[in-house]
């Protein structure tokens, strides 16, 4: 037996997180990574999930065809490591990839009869996939966005180049139709958060490798949430940088300070005070000096992630010399299903050492100890 999979990856996918543009869909995106230094961040994670699929396969002596989309939309993550056929898009401006060349791109793979689909994204990327192939092919998203809270991605690169592997290599193949949701990038930026329901594709099934929709806290736990906030707010300790992700549970912390936070930015905060807002990763790493901050963040809903997910600005540089403090309601991590709370960085040697157990701030004079993991096979992956 052989398979063939497809690759499509969008370039520009994962630039606006460390920029703090709440999304990468703004026309001057590349210029912004650009300028911040970022090199393609779905390319490095698209060649991460490749990379773990393709050997999974070989261990199995199952051989692989992979169709990847040329150039920069997927030949060139995959270099002259991974031996792949380039599938063109016929771009009339090379370097400005659009959405139509993504559907272009996934037409054609549709009618090589790949077995699957992979796309290195988020949710913008998930919509043009929709758009082009419908459920003409089971199709696989490896979470490259800033956002990504669509139900068809795996959980981490590394675990879906698992996920696929394992399911190519499966007799029956099932497939399970999940939701791609997506929010208005403009309205993001003003802070307003409505994600819309856009269709849905079909993947592989795999309940412990695929991640959930992200879902909003009911309108019952507001109570609770201000509580929470009021009691982190009073224990934060004078002289020391606080960095507060975005979510509901910190913009609480924020009120109860007297201020408000960005709902979707990274803002920091000393002695009570709002020092610097919505912040981009290199700002925030030259604000905070080598004594590190405490970084304060929240699951995202149902989904889990702490870091990875929407807050990008808190990077590799920030952990490594910082305090990670997490902040949930009760009900939040109910909402998790006994599920753990998850890690995404890029940098698999920062999520390993926050893997593990760690204590949750849940209200006043409350804490629950809770596992953090980056691998669906145990709490640890170096």
């Amino acid at each position: 037996m052989s398979v063939c999979i497809g690759l499509i990856v969008n370039p520009v996918a994962g630039l606006g997180g460390p920029t703090a543009q709440k999304g990468s869909d703004a026309a001057d995106i590349r210029d912004l990574a650009r300028a911040a230094g970022l090199d393609s961040v779905a390319s490095d994670r698209a060649r991460l999930a490749i990379q773990r699929l393709s050997d999974s396969l070989a261990g199995s002596g199952i051989p692989l065809r992979i169709l990847a989309g040329a150039a920069d939309m997927g030949a060139d993550a995959l270099g002259s490591h991974i031996a792949h056929e380039a599938v063109a898009a016929g771009k009339a401006h090379p370097g400005a990839t659009t959405s139509s060349d993504t559907k272009m791109i996934a037409r054609r793979m549709v009618q090589a009869e790949v077995d699957l689909l992979l796309f290195a994204g988020g949710d913008g990327t998930a919509r043009d996939v929709i758009d082009a192939v419908g459920f003409a092919v089971p199709v696989l998203g490896i979470p490259a966005g800033v956002k990504i809270y669509s139900a068809v991605f795996g959980l981490t690169p590394t675990e879906t180049g698992l996920l696929a592997a394992g399911w190519l290599s499966s007799s029956d193949r099932p497939t399970v139709v999940r939701e791609v949701v997506d929010i208005d990038e403009d309205e993001l930026r003003r802070g307003v958060a409505t994600p819309s329901l856009y269709g849905a594709l079909r993947v592989p099934e795999d309940s412990r490798r695929l991640q959930p929709r992200k879902a909003a806290s009911p309108a019952s736990d507001a109570n609770a949430v201000e509580s929470l906030g009021r009691a982190f707010a009073a224990s934060m300790l004078p002289d020391r940088h606080y960095v507060l992700g975005p979510g509901g549970t910190t913009l609480a912390i924020g009120r109860a300070l007297g201020f408000e936070l960005t709902r979707l930015g990274v803002d920091v905060v000393r002695n009570g005070q709002l020092v610097a807002r919505d912040v981009d990763a290199d700002s925030l790493n030259t604000l905070i000096s080598d004594c590190g901050a405490t970084v304060v963040v929240t699951p995202l809903g149902q989904q889990g992630f702490v870091i990875g997910r929407g807050n990008q600005q808190i990077d590799h540089r920030l952990l490594r010399r910082s305090e990670l403090k997490i902040v949930a309601t009760p009900s939040k991590i109910i909402s998790l299903g006994g599920r753990p709370l998850w890690v995404d960085s890029g940098h698999p040697e920062i999520d390993a050492t926050l893997c593990g157990f760690a204590k949750v701030f849940t209200g006043p004079n409350a804490e629950i100890i809770y596992p953090i993991s980056n691998t669906a096979d145990g709490l640890v992956s170096a």
